[in-house]
């Protein structure tokens, strides 16, 4: 890669835990709206004709945190996937950089690494 860009794998692992950290915050959120914002214990008189619009405005405050967390645990998975392919890559390209270091080191005649012997 030319005048492309450099990936460092585990940077997008670390990134990839942060998220998944993140995520795990939208559950304790949900668990918090849930039981205290949808609350409804104490409604009373007028109030208690509330009790079904509020539990739905928490329930669905809840899906929605659902899915938060779902998105981000997905997109830190597929982070994850690329440091995999990157680190592959990596790899593979070393091991085609030794085979051909080794070709070249076979040549009858051609200069060895590591200096003249």
């Amino acid at each position: 890669m030319a005048d492309g860009f450099k990936v460092e794998p585990a940077e997008l692992v670390g990134y990839a835990e942060l998220m998944k950290r993140n995520a795990g915050h939208f559950l304790t959120i949900k668990e918090h709206a849930v039981s205290k914002g949808g609350d409804t214990s104490g409604f009373t008189g007028l109030l208690s004709l509330l009790v079904p619009v509020v539990t739905t405005v928490a329930n669905l405050y809840g899906e929605t945190l659902d899915f938060g967390n779902q998105m981000l645990t997905k997109d830190a998975e597929g982070l994850e996937k690329a440091a995999q392919a990157y680190e592959k890559r990596d790899q593979a390209f070393q091991e085609s950089l030794g085979l051909i270091e080794q070709g070249l080191n076979a040549v009858p005649g051609a200069p060895v690494m590591g200096g003249a012997q």
